[in-house]
């Protein structure tokens, strides 16, 4: 089993955004019969910009698929990036801030590394 270090760097390595997550949140609550990118866009509350990248990103990542009408659905390739996809999700749901900081730590890591120079402890 992940531990939540695995999950990190899974999440660090598979998603280019926050909202990236919001979506596979969203993808792997939906109905087995999935949604369209309207319908995501509603439910996301999202603009169509960031659910058809999200889309994109996951379709490429092995995680969800679309079908012939144009339906995203929860189909990782394989069992073991099914599990990692989930714990993903759980992690995101329970642990939110740290989720976008492991985001924003991977697209600006000088920041971070002059950040931690003046931390008395680590996280």
């Amino acid at each position: 089993m992940a531990t939540d270090d695995d999950i990190e760097q899974f999440i660090c390595d598979s998603f280019s955004s926050i909202w990236d997550l919001e979506l596979l949140s969203t993808v792997i609550a939906m109905p087995e019969e999935g949604l369209t990118a309207a319908e995501l866009v509603e439910r996301m509350r999202a603009s169509e910009l960031v659910v058809e990248q999200g889309v994109s990103s996951l379709v490429a990542a092995g995680i969800a698929s679309l079908d012939r009408d144009g339906r995203l659905q929860f189909r990782p390739v394989s069992t073991d990036l099914e599990a990692c996809a989930r714990r993903a999700s759980e992690f995101y749901q329970r642990f939110p801030g740290r989720a976008r900081r492991l985001m924003i730590a991977r697209q600006s890591p000088g920041l971070n590394a002059f950040a931690d120079a003046f931390r008395l402890r680590k996280d």
